[in-house]
């Protein structure tokens, strides 16, 4: 017979280097153990029918994700996750980004609606750097604040943007419901009415894209203009909304 291809292959330091489903799923189970392990993107992810268990958890600063995720301009898609009023349950990639944790270079689309937990595109609460990074899609939580990136911020999350549907009973930011660090040159779109709920932190830069005075194009030439040190930038896609290159 052939064998199982893992998706993954572990560097000399235990790096994942993942390059389909199975391979990121592998790594989700092995960082449950260990918060510190690296993740890096070889190919674009569809996680289409497969079940994700968010990593970390936003309680501290501590037992969040503390290693680094590297999307390498690849994209996470098919991101589902539905509860029902008693499985409870966060829907989310990340439940926490500890200080030393970073997610970078990331684009994810999601479908979520939780009827009990915290929903939102990239993580719970944040207290590492989120550089580069989009979320598109539906966002929906019955009884939580949520955000199109974070729903709390207490780090950094520098050039990203969302696109989608923010639905809650609560309260809702484009980028973050809470933000207590430094949001930079951050875009949003689709129906939410602000970047940010609350701000209580350094730096709030949220801006809509209305498609009139501020458009897409408008949104790469601000991120990019904050990713000046990074490996990666944005460009206008085919499909008029921002995508990830390799600078040159």
């Amino acid at each position: 017979g052939t064998a199982e291809d893992l998706g993954y292959f572990i560097q000399d330091d235990g790096s994942y280097t993942v390059y389909n489903a199975n391979g990121l799923l592998a790594w989700n189970k092995a960082v449950q153990s260990d918060l510190s392990l690296n993740c890096t993107l070889t190919a674009d992810i569809n996680l289409t029918g497969t079940t994700w268990t968010p990593i970390g958890s936003g309680f501290s600063s501590n037992t969040g994700y503390q290693g680094t995720f590297d999307g390498q301009g690849h994209s996470i898609t098919g991101l589902s996750i539905t509860t029902n009023s008693t499985d409870g349950g966060n829907a989310v990639l990340f439940d926490g980004i500890g200080s030393n944790g970073t997610v970078k270079n990331l684009q994810v689309e999601v479908n979520y609606n939780v009827q009990q937990g915290v929903a939102s595109g990239i993580v719970n609460v944040n207290y590492g750097t989120i550089t580069a990074c989009s979320v598109t899609g539906d966002i929906a939580a019955r009884t939580s604040d949520i955000g199109g990136i974070a729903s709390i911020n207490n780090g950094s999350i520098i050039g990203c943007w969302f696109d989608g549907n923010l639905t809650t009973n609560y309260v809702e930011g484009g980028i973050a419901a809470y933000n207590y660090g430094t949001i930079t040159a951050c875009f949003y779109g689709g129906n939410a009415g602000q970047g940010v709920y609350s701000n209580q932190g350094e730096t709030a830069e949220t801006t809509k894209v209305d498609n009139s005075t501020v458009t897409w194009q408008t949104a790469v030439g601000g991120m990019n203009a904050a990713l000046t040190g990074n490996d990666y930038q944005w460009k206008l896609g085919t499909d008029g909304l921002p995508v990830l290159q390799k600078k040159q």
